[in-house]
């Protein structure tokens, strides 16, 4: 079987869609079940083994580093092309019709469209939708984004002989309000990467003291600065906590800046002029796995995910984490994550601070976690979205 695979999120920085598309297509290279992965870049076509060697590079340089390398002029003419008002339309239609010229021209293939919207396609194409927050939390998003989602989702569901998502919250969400078959909308769950594991103290010591950071003793958050992941009410829950607490235990922030975040990134300068966060942006992932498995706790006070990889990635390193009720990380991580049950700051605060001030607590839970997110992997991932293919097919 031959796989024709829609690789645009591993641009850089690759976040949560392109950590998805990146470990199928690991999996697809090393194993059995696809014969050929074909990956359209979103401007041009890369070999599936061209496609994984340049997104390695990616995901071990540093962003700027990252960036400055990844396809060169096109790249550049294409994000600037982007910002021009009326030309974005223009632009992916010149793109849907070099994807359509090539993918047709590849006999017996399965196209998996990893991003919502399918491009134009003959064959038989499955699609993911990670979660529907462009309609439930809309004023959490780009308009951009919300227009082209509304203007294209719809069709793209109807077009797809299946539709996959990464968590059953979602699944009953996109069945009821798109009005889809059960049957045609199947819930595989993501994976955890084998770089997120338990380290010791000696293990981390080289890049910790290199942030000025100690093996255990602050709170790490990764996640892109956008209002949706809760960050405000984390950077208030912080202020809640006494001094001594924050000093011992300083908060510790990773990811790419997002959008309609003007107010948090006020906020958060604020704190880190304080001294007790740090704010690291981008992190390549051999030094944020590290991060991982040196934090005391992590906590993700995210409103609404289609998943919450973060979440599983800090279980299976052996670190405790608060999350939120209600939301697709309750649903995988089956108690073994500290829940909030609400967006309120004290409460946050109250559960970080039951945590700081027990070590046999953060040990519970971090006992908790290693044995669920044992669970999951993404070859079992590959191996059920390979399934979806081989019955379209």
């Amino acid at each position: 079987m031959k796989l024709i695979l829609n690789a645009k999120a591993l641009r850089p920085p690759i976040t949560g869609v392109g950590n998805y598309t990146y470990h199928l297509l690991e999996q697809y290279l090393q194993g059995s079940d696809i014969d050929e992965v074909h990956c359209f870049s979103g401007s041009h076509w890369l070999t599936g083994e061209e496609q994984r060697a340049l997104t390695i590079g990616i995901r071990t340089r540093r962003e700027k580093d990252a960036r400055s390398r990844f396809d060169g002029a096109f790249s550049q003419l294409r994000d600037t092309v982007s910002k021009i008002p009326g030309t974005q339309a223009l632009f992916t239609s010149v793109m849907d019709k070099r994807f359509e010229h090539t993918a047709n021209r590849i006999p017996d293939a399965v196209y998996h469209e990893t991003n919502y919207v399918l491009r134009p396609y003959a064959g038989p194409c499955v699609t993911t939708v990670h979660d529907l927050s462009h309609i439930r939390y809309p004023h959490y998003h780009a308009d951009h984004l919300i227009e082209w989602l509304n203007a294209n989702l719809q069709q793209s569901l109807n077009r797809a002989d299946c539709v996959l998502t990464v968590s059953n919250i979602v699944r009953d969400e996109l069945i009821e309000h798109f009005n889809l078959a059960e049957d045609k909308v199947r819930t595989i769950y993501e994976g955890v990467e084998s770089c997120y594991m338990p380290r010791t103290e000696e293990q981390t010591a080289a890049v910790l003291s290199s942030l000025g950071l100690r093996h255990k003793h602050y709170v790490l958050l990764s996640a892109t600065l956008e209002p949706r992941k809760g960050i405000d009410v984390l950077l208030d829950a912080w202020s809640l906590l006494p001094a001594s607490v924050r000093r011992e235990f300083p908060l510790v922030l990773t990811g790419s800046s997002g959008w309609r975040n003007e107010s948090l990134m006020k906020k958060l300068a604020g704190l880190v002029a304080e001294g007790t966060v740090h704010h690291l942006g981008y992190v390549p992932l051999d030094e944020l796995s590290i991060l991982f498995s040196g934090a005391a706790v992590f906590c993700y006070p995210s409103v609404y995910e289609g998943f919450g990889l973060p979440v599983l990635d800090a279980m299976s390193s052996g670190t405790p984490v608060i999350c939120r009720a209600g939301t697709s990380m309750e649903e995988f991580a089956q108690g073994a994550c500290m829940l909030c049950e609400t967006g309120e700051p004290e409460e946050l605060a109250s559960k970080l601070d039951t945590l700081l001030h027990s070590s046999s607590a953060r040990s519970e839970w971090a006992e908790k976690g290693l044995r669920q997110a044992s669970l999951f992997s993404w070859e079992r991932c590959a191996a059920e979205t390979a399934e979806v293919y081989r019955a379209i097919s």
